[in-house]
């Protein structure tokens, strides 16, 4: 691991400092989790489309396709 510093706002501190006595992690623990969230959030690929958005057979088809996707 590397050691780095970070300035936190005093009621994110608070905030934090409450959040470490619930759970019993410690603020370095919690603080890793938030990064590493972050890291995952903005960096994770995304699937790319197997087909053209244009394509003739999906065109007039786009509700009936996503109504299947969330099942």
């Amino acid at each position: 691991m590397v050691k780095t510093s970070v300035y936190l706002d005093e009621h994110l501190k608070q905030d934090l400092d409450k959040v470490s006595e619930l759970t019993g992690r410690s603020l370095a623990d919690l603080l890793r989790d938030g990064a590493s969230q972050v890291v995952h959030d903005h960096l994770r690929r995304r699937p790319r489309m197997q087909a053209p958005f244009n394509e003739p057979g999906l065109v007039g088809r786009v509700d009936e396709l996503l109504e299947e996707l969330g099942q």
